[in-house]
Order: structure tokens, then sequence, then C-alpha cells
């Protein structure tokens, strides 16, 4: 048997720090992550480099600020020779697997023209293996052909996302133990069973990312007027205004594009935003269950 550990590590797309250390961590139930930061080393004030999450995974699996890597939007590629926690461990004789997604653009000097993985900012950072490929946009994915075979009959973007009724906090149009995070937590652990001492595994969930929709009993675990209101930071700076002008409710919702973004709605999305992150909760706490079990 090897001597080497095995290493996981969990990557969480759009986790509200102050879900867990701040203003939200009373009415935000996540036991699980918070059991793991007791047994663990926690940073409480520590940030992320930039926004949004391309760039920022991009600083997250390059240990670079984003003016050195230069990936700075969602869609920008980036260099083929920068190093990546993927081809930095595969060096040091690992095989980094990936379940999840990096969603890192591709660097059109090395490959082909009219390859298609010039075609979307949703492809794999250099160094990894893909073990479970999780998309969006692209679609078409193993998870996608599992609610297929289960009787599914919507399964394509963006329809998938689509709450099931009239109302913004409707549930999904699966049941929650087939949603996109118990599927790739499913997947990571049989795959991981199976594979002898020494493996290095990131598991990226796209949860609590956008287009917010959850499975019941998520989708109203928490009392959309039971929480605190949001906080007003329009005076923190000048670029915030714009930047929310531009955001509309098709950009987070899927099939409300003519509904105004009224404090009623703002508090369905925001109760469906704290599900989805204790959904998140539990399956990271089903991955540390089956850790120490094992």
């Amino acid at each position: 048997m090897s001597d080497r550990l095995n290493l996981l590590f969990i990557v969480a797309d759009q986790f509200r720090a102050d879900c867990m250390f701040g203003a939200l961590a009373k009415h935000v139930d996540l036991p699980n992550l918070r059991a793991l930061a007791q047994d663990a080393t926690t940073f409480e004030r520590h940030f992320s480099v930039c926004a949004p999450c391309g760039p920022s995974r991009a600083s997250l699996l390059t240990g670079q600020y984003a003016m050195n890597h230069r990936a700075v939007r969602n869609g920008t590629p980036l260099r083929a020779d920068t190093p990546t926690l993927g081809t930095v461990l595969r060096e040091a004789g690992r095989d980094p697997l990936l379940f999840g997604y990096t969603d890192s653009a591709q660097d059109p000097r090395v490959l082909p023209e009219g390859d298609v993985r010039l075609t979307s900012y949703e492809e794999l950072m250099p160094g990894f293996t893909e073990v479970i490929r999780m998309r969006q946009e692209q679609g078409g994915g193993p998870w996608e052909e599992h609610l297929a075979a289960k009787g599914h009959a919507i399964t394509t973007y963006p329809d998938l996302y689509r709450p099931s009724g009239p109302q913004i906090d409707d549930p999904a149009v699966y049941a929650a133990e087939d949603s996109d995070t118990a599927y790739l937590t499913d997947r990571a652990i049989d795959d991981l069973s199976g594979r002898p001492q020494g493996w290095v595994a990131q598991i990226t969930y796209v949860r609590p990312h956008p287009p917010f929709v959850a499975p019941a009993p998520y989708n109203r675990m928490y009392d959309k007027d039971a929480m605190p209101p949001p906080l007003d930071t329009t005076a923190d700076h000048p670029f915030l205004d714009p930047a929310r002008d531009k955001q509309t409710m098709s950009s987070t919702i899927v099939g409300f594009d003519n509904r105004d973004a009224d404090t009623d709605s703002i508090a369905r999305i925001r109760s469906v935003y704290f599900g989805l992150a204790t959904e998140v909760d539990h399956h990271v706490g089903r991955l540390i269950d089956w850790l120490k079990g094992t």
C-alpha cells in the first residue's frame, strides 16, 4: 500500500463567507461545515482574490493574482504554460482527479483552428484528469444522462434549471437525491472508494451558484420573511450600483425575465440561495463521514 496521503480539495462556487462567519451565520444551517471548521485550521477573514468565479478559480488553482495569470474574465484564456495545481501535482508523480469543473477557457495558440474546446469557457484546466464532467451551458453530461435514465423529460440547459411552478421558490424538476450536488457526491464516493491509497481529487460544486433553483425541501427550507434584510452597500464603492443595474432577474432565475426585482422576489431568491448552501453542507458532510469511515 502506498504511504502517500489521500488529498481531497473541495470547492463550492459562489458560497458566501458570511453564511459561515458573519452577519448571516446564525440564520443559515451549516452543521457539517461548522464541524469541519472546528476540526481544522480555519481562515475566518480570508478573501477571494477576485471576481467573477472564472478568474477567482484561476487564482485558486494557479496561486497567482489575476494581474499575473491574466485570465481576468469568464472566457479569457489561461496561458497554456501557466503552472496549475494540476500540472504541479502531475510533475510530482500524482494524478489529480477532477469531479466537477474548472471553467478554464483554452489557450488558442496551442489548439488547432476550429477545435471545439475553443468555443466554450467551460473547459478543463491543464493537468487534471476529468473523471466526472459537470457543465451547465454545454450540458449533455453524465448528470443529464442520469436524469434521463430516471425518466426526466427535461434534461437540457436552461430548462433544467427552471422552477417547476409559477413561483421563484418552487422546487426544481428533480428530487433532492437526483440534484447536481447529490449526483456529484455519489459519483465521487463511488469512484474514490475503488482507488488505491494515494489518490488526489478535486470536487467542485457549482452550488450555490445561479441559476437559483433548489429541490424540495431545500427550496423553502428558510422562511423568506424571517431572514435579515439585505445590507445596503451602495456607498461602499461606485462600481456597485452600475454592476447591480446590469443584473436582471433572468441572470439568476430561469423563466422570470419579466418579473421585477421587488422585495418579495429578492426575499424568495435569498431563501433559495440559503437552501442551496445547506444542501452543499449536507453533501460535504457525506464526504467527511465517508472519509472518516474508511
